[in-house]
């Protein structure tokens, strides 16, 4: 049996090279292909893609050691434990990662600036354009400057992937898989930003040209707030910077990371929450936290703040459904002076105020909302 953090991955990694593609497979030489990447793309040539066939186990071990050198254990290990607290945890720990990584055929490797192919079955052309375009890409606007930035901002490193990914598709006519799965698995097939990444590259190009798609590549969109709006990429707007207290009476601050609009709409839409859409537009920045007691106890803490109070409430709105929806039987209760408390297996408080809420789920949920929250 693999372990949660494996599934994860998994998911992470098939979820960005498991898209859909249509046709035979490719036939034309690599340097045919090379050229029809850059006529679809508007990305110049520089120089030839090396390319490396490798057996089904040698290419699934390459795409999958690439994939962990990116999402190192250490925060694999606390992504698990924040979906876990998220009630995001899969029906089955049973990962099946081999085969899962062979839906892919093609995967173009920025870090060692190479195109990997599966020997057998061989990739279709669709698939081999997709890759040479994110290799253009790379040749023009330099993909290393991505290394180790999902270790350092998770919504800025979506979406970086996710314009990336989005220019690559838009030029190759790839789709991203029909979301499908356990609530983890569709939140993390969400979270490749692919369609929204498309859509931005589309209307960037729409509106200037190749000259507007190239911006967003060299100068990557510092949110997924950015992504999703084109307005906001345009205007730059920065997130608003919410901060986590290191300590909170006896539970310590283990790590945190940023937590964007993307998460935010993804979070809700796994679990069919109405309005998902809607509500995390109102999104103006946004952090998680994993709190962990001297027992080893842990505890999620979700503090986002929203562009307006109208924002806040409808966020407001959204929790009970979450809940119900994430922690089966969770039964309501209150404790003031937060809005909300739920109990179950462990304990979900939620507390919003102003433009501010807070979202917490584990044994110490109640004391540390009510800790975020020390004017109430």
């Amino acid at each position: 049996m693999f372990r949660p953090v494996e599934k994860i991955v998994a998911v992470v990694i098939c979820g960005l090279i498991a898209l859909t593609t249509t046709g035979a497979p490719a036939a034309a030489t690599t340097r045919d292909l090379l050229e029809r990447a850059s006529d679809l793309s508007g990305l110049p040539v520089r120089r030839v893609v090396p390319q490396q066939t490798l057996g089904g186990r040698q290419y699934d071990s390459a795409v999958l050691r690439a994939g962990y050198q990116e999402y190192p254990r250490s925060l694999r290990n606390v992504d698990a434990a924040l979906y876990a607290l998220l009630g995001l945890t899969p029906r089955s720990l049973q990962a099946q990662l081999a085969s899962a990584a062979q839906q892919s055929r093609a995967w173009y490797d920025p870090t060692a600036r190479r195109l990997l192919l599966r020997r057998a079955p061989m990739a279709q052309r669709a698939r081999l354009v997709n890759e040479l375009v994110r290799a253009l890409v790379d040749q023009s606007f330099n993909l290393r400057r991505m290394t180790g930035l999902r270790v350092r901002d998770r919504d800025r490193a979506l979406a970086a992937k996710a314009i990336v990914d989005g220019t690559a598709a838009l030029a190759s006519g790839i789709t991203a898989s029909p979301v499908h799965g356990t609530p983890l698995e569709r939140f993390l097939q969400l979270e490749s930003g692919l369609d929204t990444g498309k859509a931005l590259a589309k209307e960037l190009r729409y509106l200037g040209g190749s000259r507007a798609a190239a911006s967003a590549l060299r100068s990557f969109p510092q949110t997924t707030e950015q992504l999703l709006h084109i307005d906001k990429f345009l205007e730059r707007e920065r997130a608003l910077v919410v901060r986590l207290p290191t300590r909170i009476g006896d539970w310590k601050l283990s790590a945190s990371e940023t937590f964007g609009e993307l998460d935010v709409r993804s979070l809700l839409l796994a679990f069919g929450i109405p309005n998902a859409v809607a509500t995390a537009a109102g999104w103006g920045g946004g952090r998680i936290g994993l709190y962990v007691s001297r027992a080893g106890e842990t505890t999620a803490a979700l503090s986002l703040e929203w562009d307006t109070v109208e924002d806040a409430a409808q966020w407001r709105d959204a929790v009970p459904p979450y809940v119900a929806a994430a922690f089966p039987g969770a039964t309501a209760r209150d404790c003031p002076p937060l809005d909300h408390c739920w109990s179950s297996s462990s304990t979900v408080a939620s507390e919003v105020l102003g433009t501010t809420s807070v979202f917490a789920s584990g044994a110490g949920a109640e004391s540390i909302a009510t800790a975020l929250f020390p004017g109430k």
